[in-house]
């Protein structure tokens, strides 16, 4: 698949600043962002761009420019899979924050509660302010109800929860977006409905499937997923944080798509993002095809079918 547009600073060349004091290797898993409080009097920014849309071969992205001149923002939504999930960054000097790390504020308006999330700074291309958040975003954050199911069937070693999706009318409704900076000045990027620029990045995700040689029918209606045997988030350890990023203070956002046969066995890795060099990208790779165990997908008819998995590892480097 073609990249269509190099105006947008790619997530492989973002940097992070950071301090080195403990490093901790994690699994990243979806989790329930926290509502806040509403920040006051943000900076509203109108579109500078059209929606852009780069199918690439293994994410899809969306991304629009807002404001003009020093308040100039360009948001970018990466998405991996069929789904409501993507990774959220924006760049520009209203990114700028001089915090290392924390919570960013993000709020899909009018009707969607604000949301807490954790960020790394960065910079784009070595000089682009960035705000990069660490987890995946939702317009819609998760309900207390389904997060507290989701922690029960985690805690009693069940890893087949399946959470419930954003709908397209949702989709629809979204008509800003607003973005909290820590300890800066909060904007809100005025989109418009959004519901044919969502529908146009799912139209992306489903064509990955065929991209990556699944069969999109039989996973239209199977009846379970690729489903973890154990905790993922056991899956890499701290001490495979590679030891020369590790005294260098490097962080990493690492994405990663796994290709599962029908007896539930890992067959190959494949990096779909990363930020950092590729030591990160090969500790991913090695330890989770070393640890990783599934239960094979299954088609409607209850048959094991050959799938994928994915999710993200983030190398963190903290007090």
């Amino acid at each position: 698949m073609a990249s269509f547009f190099a105006d947008i600073p790619a997530m492989e060349r973002v940097t992070y600043r950071s301090s080195s004091v403990v490093a901790v290797a994690m699994l990243s898993l979806l989790t329930a962002p926290n509502a806040g409080a509403k920040p006051k009097e943000p900076m509203h920014l109108q579109p500078s761009s059209k929606w852009l849309l780069n199918y690439a071969d293994d994410s899809c992205r969306l991304a629009r420019q807002f404001g003009e001149g020093d308040d100039k923002v360009m948001l970018v939504m990466d998405r991996f899979e069929p789904g409501d999930g993507m990774r959220m960054s924006v760049f520009g000097k209203p990114a700028r924050t001089s915090r290392m790390d924390g919570d960013a504020k993000i709020r899909f308006g009018p009707d969607q509660a604000e949301q807490a999330i954790e960020f790394y700074p960065g910079k784009g291309d070595g000089k682009t302010p960035a705000l990069v958040l660490r987890s995946e975003v939702r317009i819609a954050p998760r309900s207390e109800a389904e997060s507290a199911a989701h922690d029960a069937a985690h805690d009693a070693g069940d890893f087949s929860f399946r959470w419930s999706t954003v709908t397209p009318a949702e989709e629809a409704a979204v008509t800003w977006i607003e973005v909290g900076v820590p300890a800066g000045r909060n904007f809100v990027l005025e989109t418009g409905s959004m519901g044919n620029a969502f529908a146009a990045l799912s139209k992306c995700t489903d064509e990955l499937l065929d991209h990556w040689g699944v069969d999109v029918a039989r996973h239209a209606t199977m009846t379970r997923p690729v489903t973890p045997k154990s905790d993922p988030g056991k899956w890499i350890r701290s001490g495979e944080y590679p030891k020369e990023m590790l005294w260098q203070g490097q962080r990493a956002l690492v994405q990663f798509r796994l290709d599962v046969d029908a007896s539930g066995n890992p067959t190959a890795c494949h990096i779909q993002q990363t930020t950092r060099a590729k030591e990160f990208d090969d500790a991913v790779c090695k330890s989770i095809m070393r640890r990783a165990e599934f239960l094979p997908a299954l088609d409607a008819e209850g048959k094991p079918m050959a799938s994928y998995w994915l999710n993200s590892v983030n190398f963190h480097v903290g007090l």
